[in-house]
């Protein structure tokens, strides 16, 4: 009969998530592992396994600890903008709430000089390709309720002016979306609270008055 851990697992995953948050991926060895988690190598293969196996467990714990809570207006019924402004709105309040280390932890790893274990960047894109499709659900339903035609007001090229499939918009307004949700946390990452606080002001304003 196997004796019961003498450690909480969440606890330690949690360590090494900081540890890996303030480090990188790349440069936290097992060496920091051990003695930051404060147990030896025995027992960190046994209960979470190699780096990599560790790294890939805290991913999943942050994603459903983390990206789960900021996602729950978006995963939740189809509210369209509404939902859109109350993710916002969550996302500026927990960068707002951040001590010590900033940014996100996933954005982090990808930008701390190069992830080369693809088992690794493929689970983080994995992360990321699900707040894309939240987004998108969302984003139609708004878009089919002309509540953020404004956002996007048309997608017309000089060759063929002809108007964008729906699909298109709404793949096209997620995308932005996206692209500014990694923007905000990247200011929040480098300390620029103030910055990230104005631009999210101005796009929930965008989003409120289509």
């Amino acid at each position: 009969m196997a004796r019961p851990l003498a450690f909480d697992p969440d606890e330690k995953l949690h360590q090494a998530m900081m540890l890996f948050w303030q480090r990188g991926y790349e440069a936290t060895s097992l060496k920091d592992l051990v003695e930051t988690l404060d147990i030896n190598r025995f027992s960190l293969y046994n209960t979470f396994g190699d780096k990599q196996s560790l790294f890939l467990k805290v991913v999943e714990r942050y994603e459903q600890k983390v990206f789960g809570h900021l996602l729950s207006s978006l995963e939740g019924p189809e509210q369209g903008r509404d939902s859109l402004l109350q993710y916002f709105g969550a996302l500026l309040a927990g960068l707002n709430e951040q001590s010590g280390v900033r940014g996100c932890f996933l954005q982090n790893t990808l930008l701390d000089g190069g992830v080369r274990d693809p088992r690794v960047r493929v689970r983080i894109q994995q992360v990321f390709s699900r707040l894309r499709a939240a987004l998108l659900h969302q984003v139609k339903v708004a878009l089919q309720r002309g509540e953020i035609d404004g956002l996007l007001p048309s997608m017309t090229s000089s060759a063929a002016p002809t108007p964008t499939p729906a699909e298109t918009r709404a793949e096209a307004v997620a995308d932005y979306l996206l692209l500014q949700v990694q923007g905000f946390i990247a200011l929040a990452g480098l300390g620029l609270m103030m910055q990230a606080n104005n631009a999210l002001l101005v796009l929930r304003q965008q989003l409120a008055d289509d």
